[in-house]
C-alpha cells in the first residue's frame, strides 16, 4: 500500500491566514481566525500540503479540495471519500498523509520525557521502555507515542481510544490490531518523530517529501 507523505515549515508568513484565504471555506476561516497565529499557520500549512499531494497523484480533483466530516468528525474529502487523508504538526512542522484507504499520520517533536506518561502505554510496552538503557528510552518512547496517535487517527477514533489499548514492537513496528499496518519514517530533523498507520493487510511502501 503506498502512502504519499509531505511536510514542511509551518513557522513563515508564507502561511499566514490573510494571505490563503482561498485554500478555506468561510467556516474553517472563521474557525481559525479564533485561533492563536501560530496555530493558524500550522493549519494552513496542511491544507497546502493536502492540495499539493492531491494535485500530483489525484488531478482528476478539482483544488482547493471541499471537505466533509465522518466518525467521530474526522474530515474526509467531499469528492473522493474513499481516498484517505490525515494531517499532523508539532513544533515548526507540518505533515499531510494521502493514501488509498483510511490512513494516519502523527508527528512529535521530542520534549524532555515525563515517566509518569509511561502508565499510559500497554505493560508489554512499559516493560520494554524501562529495559532501554535511559539514553535511548526517550526516543524510543516518542516513536510509540506516534505510533498510537497514529492508529487513534486512522480509526478515527482519536485518543478517545485509550493508548494502553493497542500494544505496538519496535524494530520491527508491528500492532496487534489485524487488518492495520503502521510504519515509523525517518525526518530530517533532530528530534522529530513520525509514523503512519493504514488500514490494510498489505505491506506499506512510504515516501517524504519535504518542501522547502
Amino acid at each position: 500500500m503506498k502512502i504519499y507523505l509531505a511536510a514542511v515549515r509551518a513557522d513563515g508568513e508564507r502561511f499566514a491566514l490573510e494571505q490563503n484565504r482561498a485554500l478555506l471555506s468561510t467556516g474553517e476561516e472563521e474557525r481559525l481566525s479564533r485561533h492563536r497565529p501560530e496555530d493558524q499557520k500550522r493549519s494552513v500549512a496542511g491544507r497546502w500540503l493536502l492540495g499539493q499531494l492531491l494535485a500530483e497523484h489525484c488531478p482528476a480533483l478539482s483544488l482547493p479540495p471541499r471537505l466533509d466530516y465522518g466518525w467521530q468528525d474526522k474530515p474526509l474529502l467531499a469528492d473522493a471519500p474513499d481516498i484517505g487523508f490525515n494531517l499532523s504538526h508539532s513544533g515548526p512542522w507540518a505533515v499531510c498523509a494521502l493514501c488509498a484507504a483510511p490512513v494516519g499520520v502523527d508527528l512529535q517533536e521530542e520534549r524532555p520525557l515525563r515517566r509518569n506518561l509511561l502508565r499510559r502505554f500497554a505493560p508489554a510496552e512499559q516493560t520494554s521502555l524501562e529495559s532501554l538503557p535511559e539514553a535511548e528510552r526517550q526516543a524510543a518512547f516518542y516513536d510509540l507515542w506516534c505510533l498510537k496517535e497514529a492508529f487513534c487517527k486512522c480509526t478515527g477514533d482519536g485518543l478517545r481510544t485509550p493508548l494502553n489499548a493497542t500494544t505496538f514492537t519496535l524494530n520491527p513496528v508491528t500492532l496487534d490490531k489485524p487488518g492495520y499496518r503502521a510504519a515509523l519514517l525517518p525526518f530530517p530533523a533532530e528530534g522529530v518523530h513520525l509514523a503512519v498507520c493504514v488500514q490494510t493487510a498489505e505491506p506499506l511502501e512510504a515516501a517524504l517529501r519535504v518542501f522547502s
